[in-house]
């Protein structure tokens, strides 16, 4: 079942994000043909849209997501959608998955338009197509890469914030969206889905920045690994340090609030 609502719950919100893959895909297509066909400013007008392609695409993922949640828990589609024969912790499982899925998606999105644009930046200076990959083997270039091991170790901490991260927006956002419409608060859903999140984010933001610096725990990156060190976030010997007290605070306090979210889903959530 599980597998069901997942299909489900990709195809819902993908309808309104999948237009800017494909303008992605038709921008890309427009800046290979101003290359080969040496048009300069068609060349800059594709790198012009692929930036505000891959900002729309980010912009849009965060809103369907969010009113996707919304339309199928507590709009027209609720009742339905509780009829389901699945505990509502599972429908609330499957609905996170997909938020990351989709959030992901985009930002990959958006680091892959930016690649382009720097690719066909510099194919316009060279003049040609092998602009493109000419720029991987210049030595000016490589001497600037860092060692592999840096790069895996990056890499790994900077995945690891950015599923905490994914985690928080998720936890944050979804119960903002369920505690308005309880019964209190549900003659003006939006508003109070709006002003709970950001109280209930900016406060813990406060305490989580305060931990960030204050509590003796950091994911360090050093030229051949990655490691945790038991020390307020001070670089050190280090070439970055990331603090873990406040990324870990928030990401607790977003799964309390996904716990939270899933009860009053099955005991006190109010239908229109």
């Amino acid at each position: 079942m599980l597998g069901k609502l997942l299909k489900h719950e990709i195809r819902q919100s993908g309808r309104s994000v999948m237009m800017v893959y494909i303008a992605a895909a038709a921008v890309v297509l427009l800046i290979g043909i101003a290359l080969l066909a040496k048009i300069t400013w068609l060349s800059l007008l594709g790198n012009l849209i692929l930036g505000l392609v891959a900002v729309a695409g980010v912009l849009m993922t965060l809103v369907s997501v969010i009113k996707t949640f919304y339309d199928t828990c507590y709009g027209n589609q609720g009742y339905l959608t509780f009829t389901l024969p699945v505990k509502c912790s599972t429908l609330l499982f499957s609905k996170v998955v997909t938020c990351f899925i989709w959030i992901i998606l985009s930002l990959v999105l958006g680091a892959a338009c930016g690649a382009m644009m720097v690719l066909n930046t510099k194919a316009m200076a060279d003049g040609d197509l092998a602009g493109f990959f000419s720029i991987f083997q210049m030595e000016e270039i490589q001497a600037l890469l860092p060692t592999k091991e840096m790069m895996i170790s990056g890499v790994a901490a900077l995945l690891a914030n950015l599923l905490l991260s994914i985690l928080t927006f998720v936890g944050f956002v979804y119960f903002a969206v369920t505690i308005a419409n309880t019964r209190p608060l549900q003659k003006h859903p939006k508003l109070f889905g709006f002003l709970t999140f950001f109280v209930s984010y900016g406060v813990c933001n406060a305490i989580g920045t305060k931990l960030t610096y204050s509590l003796p725990l950091s994911l360090v990156v050093t030229e051949d690994r990655l490691k945790i060190a038991f020390t307020a976030m001070d670089s050190g010997e280090a070439l970055f340090a990331f603090g873990l007290g406040g990324t870990l605070f928030m990401a607790l306090v977003a799964l309390v609030m996904l716990f939270v979210t899933g009860y009053i889903m099955e005991h006190k959530v109010n239908i229109k």
